[in-house]
């Protein structure tokens, strides 16, 4: 099997097909967030958003029920 294989050298490899985004759409908005920051999501969207925030913030949030209103969360940027 190895013999059948070449090594191009000389030109450049073909261009994917389907291109990924190398950023999460989570990290750029944490990143644009500053200490302080804060905004409300609904209730099925907590266990997405606290996974997100585990892995780009990491403690440096956190994630707590709305006093007022029903079904939403507060997510507040702490550092």
């Amino acid at each position: 099997m190895i013999e059948l294989i070449k090594v191009e050298r000389n030109k450049t490899a073909p261009r994917r097909m389907f291109s990924h985004s190398s950023t999460s759409n989570w990290k750029t908005l944490f990143a644009s967030m500053k200490a302080g920051d804060w905004f409300i999501i609904d209730q099925k969207y907590r266990g997405r958003l606290g996974a997100a925030g585990n892995s780009y913030l990491k403690g440096k949030y956190t994630l707590y029920k709305h006093p007022d209103q029903v079904e939403k969360y507060v997510f507040l940027k702490l550092k």
